[in-house]
């Protein structure tokens, strides 16, 4: 038999591997060049052509004055399309939803064609848990019916002297700012804690008095509050850190914001794993004792999936294992704390600018507090102007940013294929700042114009604040009556003034940010209400 000689299948062996890296070239200059330019079926949608070679929209994003703002002159080029398309790192396909009718196909029809994105995961799930928010499909049905029930009107009925005990710290807090000091407060730590507050009693059905220690330290060891601030609130190069991570894992690296991050993630979780054994054993101890529980007499979180998890019959009390219970924690800590605060930050700023519009809020607040100076929910309700405040503070400045999804399959969305994998963005201020919807005023704070909706603005998805759909916030009533109490709260006994900055539109923001906030906090001054 011949043999081929030696350098033959030394050159056969080069050659493969040269046809090899030649394939993995093209591969790679096919789905970075070719395929999102000339083969995608989003290649005929409107949308903006600025991108890097590389990194498409990326950089833009990061160097706007906003996380939203890209977004905004993107949907005011083209306002009544469905779709806008871009490209993100790679050049990979994402699209923004921009009509009515795209939102409820995603959020709505085929909610469950849809998915969280892996870098959302990646990003936020070490820090919010893979609770409710990130559960999926029929796991997601299965957790929202049974917390459905902690979120009752008669549980919230029971959570409302909560919310007024904790409205009156918040004031008692500021008095002495007011009576120590020049009044100066910084209002993004402030209301931080104090929704902290109002969440470890929901949650956990413990006190975390923060209020109580602000810049306090317990020893030598970070307090809860204080580890949770460096989780939630990175600074400098945390933030940078933060946003990468999204995109690649970069947590292993050995950089101080990272230590920082990890050391106190690590804390947080432990502190709230203790709880929840402890809670687990007061729990088994009432099971062994005979006694029964019902789950509607429970007003915490905690004691709430603990009691599902060793009386309820079935697989959904075998789905609350303890790591199932912190992740649903976190999620609620998170989701509950940050974004009503953020809402408080932006009220306050906007009853800065409106001096007129808080006047009349004071005089509507003060008339159901003399009839009834602890009102009850249905007089909270009856206040309708306060009604009209709350919603158009977050139509106009949503503290949630994104609502992101990807493509778990192929699906049609307003006649346009969206292959399996593409990343969806929605952001309520896409609708919420969009003309064609609320007109040629949309940018202007006008809670009046709650009172007479019309046309497309008078469909309830245009108010996205809470999202809609069968992922609509199960805590949205939760949210807007706490909101409301420590609305009526600050309105009925303190007046704010700016320091620097007096307008919205001149204030910094954080970028990239998952949530609306000012770059280093907003700094007001209060004073006590002349009586």
């Amino acid at each position: 038999m011949d043999f081929l000689p030696e350098s033959s299948y030394r050159d056969a062996v080069l050659l493969l591997t040269l046809l090899y890296l030649l394939q993995l070239v093209g591969r790679q200059i096919y789905q970075l060049f070719v395929y999102p330019r000339f083969i995608s079926p989003l290649r005929n949608i409107p949308g903006p052509k600025d991108h890097h070679f590389l990194l498409g929209q990326t950089i833009n994003q990061f160097k706007s004055g906003s996380p939203s703002q890209p977004y905004l002159s993107w949907m005011l080029r083209w306002p009544r399309a469905h779709l806008i398309r871009y490209f993100n790192i790679l050049n990979s396909d994402a699209v923004l939803v921009t009509s009515l009718a795209a939102h409820k196909e995603i959020l709505r029809d085929k909610v469950y064609s849809f998915q969280k994105p892996p870098f959302l995961t990646r990003l936020v799930a070490d820090i919010v848990g893979l609770g409710l928010v990130f559960a999926e499909g029929n796991v997601h049905k299965t957790q929202r019916k049974v917390l459905a029930g902690l979120f009752s009107p008669g549980h919230l009925k029971a959570l409302l002297p909560v919310f007024q005990s904790k409205a009156r710290h918040l004031s008692h807090l500021l008095d002495q700012i007011v009576d120590t000091g020049d009044g100066v407060v910084e209002l993004v730590s402030l209301y931080s804690r104090i929704m902290l507050d109002i969440m470890g009693v929901f949650a956990l059905g413990i006190e975390l008095d923060n209020l109580k220690s602000i810049g306090s330290k317990t020893g030598n060891k970070p307090s809860f509050h204080e580890c949770y601030h460096e989780v939630f609130e990175p600074t400098g190069l945390g933030q940078v850190l933060a946003a990468i991570n999204g995109i690649v894992p970069i947590r292993w690296l050995p950089v101080e914001a990272n230590r920082r991050f990890t050391q106190a993630n690590k804390s947080v979780r432990s502190q709230l794993s203790d709880i929840i054994r402890d809670r687990i054993r007061t729990v088994e101890a009432s099971k062994a004792a005979g006694m029964d529980a019902n789950t509607n007499d429970v007003e915490d979180l905690l004691t709430y999936l603990v009691a599902e998890k060793y009386f309820a019959h079935g697989e959904v009390g075998d789905r609350w294992t303890e790591d199932n219970i912190l992740n649903q924690i976190l999620t609620f800590l998170a989701a509950g704390h940050e974004t009503t605060a953020g809402a408080l930050v932006w009220a306050t700023q906007l009853l800065i600018e409106h001096p007129d519009k808080a006047s009349r809020l004071r005089t509507e607040i003060n008339g159901l507090l003399h009839q009834s100076p602890v009102p009850d929910q249905r007089g909270i309700d009856s206040l309708a102007y306060l009604n009209n405040f709350a919603r158009e503070v977050l139509r106009l400045q949503c503290p949630a940013i994104n609502i992101a999804r990807e493509a778990a399959e192929d699906v049609v969305i307003q006649g346009t294929l969206l292959p399996k994998g593409t990343t969806v963005v929605m952001q309520p201020a896409i609708i919420h700042r969009n003309p064609t919807i609320w007109g040629a005023d949309c940018d202007e704070f006008k809670p009046d114009r709650w009172d007479k909706l019309e046309g497309e603005a008078a469909d309830a998805w245009a108010f996205m604040a809470f999202s809609q759909g069968p992922r609509v916030c199960i805590g949205k009533a939760m949210f807007m009556l706490e909101f409301k109490i420590i609305l009526m709260e600050l309105v009925s006994n303190f007046d704010f003034e700016a320091l620097g900055t007096a307008k919205m539109e001149d204030i910094k923001l954080i970028n990239p940010s998952a949530l609306l906030r000012p770059e280093g906090g907003l700094r007001v001054r209060a004073r006590r209400v002349a009586v």
